[in-house]
């Protein structure tokens, strides 16, 4: 059936403006609106909308006064060219979404409109429980991602899982 990719996308997201442009693309809205398919936009710990979602993980980082350096993960999860079920992509998000970042805020987007359906995850840097920042190695990233690969949703996705760094 194909290869799940899971990555993380490397840009450090700084500022107010960073965090809520980046919502907004996840959402289908501001620069991109009009050129994705968005399935579903949602948030975890946040609004389902963009803007409300961005105030929201920007309040947490101004109250545990972590407003330097990175504030936000973008990590992206594609399907194999061939998954063309909307329920399961859903399950899969919303799985992703509850055992990947239980401590912290989350607003994510299913695209459908690449020939490989995809989920962009904005993760807030800063835990809304602890207030700590979220620092992971290559392997505890690793160790994350065999976590959702393992999990029921993304088996029915695709047969031969593939995470990349």
């Amino acid at each position: 059936m194909g290869k799940l990719i899971i990555k993380m996308i490397k840009a450090h997201y700084n500022t107010d403006c960073d965090i809520e442009k980046l919502l907004k693309y996840i959402a289908g809205e501001g620069k991109n609106a009009g050129m994705e398919i968005l399935l579903k936009a949602r948030g975890k710990g946040v609004s389902h909308r963009a803007s409300k979602a961005a105030r929201q993980m920007i309040a947490v980082q101004k109250a545990a006064e972590k407003t330097a350096g990175r504030r936000m993960y973008h990590m992206v999860i594609s399907f194999p060219p061939k998954v063309r079920d909307k329920a399961m992509v859903q399950k899969a998000a919303d799985t992703a979404a509850d055992i990947l970042f239980e401590n912290y805020q989350v607003f994510y987007g299913i695209h459908l409109s690449k020939e490989n359906w995809h989920i962009h995850f904005a993760i807030n840097a800063v835990s809304y429980r602890t207030g700590n920042k979220w620092h992971q190695n290559s392997r505890e990233f690793r160790d994350m991602k065999e976590k959702f690969i393992k999990c029921p949703a993304a088996k029915s996705c695709c047969c031969n899982p593939s995470p990349v760094l």
